[in-house]
């Protein structure tokens, strides 16, 4: 075989010196050529998943968060009559938390993809991920990344930009949320949504801030039980609660989670026993939240961690430093996941 192909080398340079293309003396349909189809923009399918996704998280917003029960209910009655009043009661609402949870969804991603750009890193565009019987509509969403050519330094950059870029959109309309919006209608299903310290704090600091010292009903319920429900939550107060969830778990300090990034930054290698440590409490969470209050949340997660490998993988350039500025602002990037994850996120009812 490679005695043909040199012989078929010789003959194709034998044509080329006397200045003759050997395809102009071959018929098409006696040799096979691979045929090379227009390539297709990398635009397309995150495009495609992003307007798939906003579908997906408007629809979460109409059935008020609880898109199982209101298809429960259109499969008993056997009609989608109470899903046709839900669409023209919450699809304002619906279409309000969409589009401001794609904001703070979208500023996370670009703000990893960003930073790759300026390291010269190959990335994907951000990649929404549509869940349509999730209570949020979403996954969330992700970059892909050739992280193996990126040093110690860029990955702790590349890491830390997404939740940075997410908080900078998510705590502004948390507070807005805390203020205005109606909540949308339910179906008589209510669940409960814990709230993080960090949407605790920004209440009680709104209400400090008005003349009367009152806060609104939104506000006093936060203060009062440390949670609210779905009847009772305003859509942009929702997608902040979703936005500093997302960015909670993304902070957790293992793996190839932003957290995880960070870090290694941090520590370089040697942050390989404490990704362990965490992890180990991570199932102690999960095992007290499950035993406790019989809600096993985060359990697939526990398991899909493992498979990208619980330790961050080794960078290009192990060995640079971060500098104190970094080493400052990362250290304090660890208390990210205790503000954003409430203890009990979802109770339902």
């Amino acid at each position: 075989m490679q005695s043909k192909i040199k012989r078929a080398n010789e003959v194709e340079s034998a044509f080329a010196n006397l200045g003759l293309e050997l395809d102009e003396f071959v018929a098409d349909d006696t040799i096979d050529r691979p045929v090379r189809g227009r390539s297709r923009p990398s635009w397309v399918v995150p495009l495609l998943l992003l307007l798939a996704t906003l579908i997906s998280m408007t629809w979460a917003g109409i059935a008020a968060w609880v898109p199982g029960h209101l298809l429960e209910i259109a499969f008993q009655r056997g009609s989608l009559l109470e899903v046709r009043r839900q669409v023209l009661a919450n699809w304002q609402p619906g279409l309000l938390f969409s589009l401001s949870l794609a904001v703070i969804l979208g500023a996370h991603e670009l703000g990893h993809y960003f930073a790759t750009r300026i390291y010269g890193i190959q990335s994907s565009l951000p990649i929404f991920i549509p869940f349509p019987i999730a209570p949020m509509g979403t996954c969330g969403a992700v970059i892909l990344m050739d992280g193996m050519k990126a040093n110690r330094r860029q990955i702790f950059d590349i890491g830390l930009a997404g939740p940075l870029a997410g908080l900078v959109f998510a705590i502004p309309i948390a507070a807005i949320g805390l203020m205005y919006g109606d909540p949308p209608q339910t179906q008589g299903h209510s669940v409960q949504f814990g709230q993080p310290i960090l949407i605790q704090a920004l209440a009680k600091s709104l209400q400090a801030s008005t003349d009367s010292g009152e806060p609104n009903e939104i506000q006093q319920k936060i203060l009062k039980t440390k949670s609210i429900g779905n009847d009772s939550m305003s859509p942009l107060l929702m997608a902040a609660w979703v936005g500093f969830l997302v960015t909670g778990i993304n902070m957790v300090p293992m793996s190839q989670l932003d957290g995880g990034h960070v870090i290694f930054g941090l520590m370089g290698r040697r942050s390989g026993p404490f990704c362990w440590m965490i992890y180990l409490v991570c199932i102690g969470y999960v095992s007290y939240t499950s035993y406790m209050f019989g809600e096993p949340m985060f359990v697939l997660m526990l398991l899909l961690i493992p498979l990208m490998g619980i330790p961050h993988p080794p960078s290009s350039d192990d060995t640079i430093s971060l500098g104190l500025p970094r080493q400052i602002i990362g250290s304090i990037s660890l208390v990210i996941p205790v503000l954003c994850i409430p203890l009990r996120p979802m109770i339902f009812l």
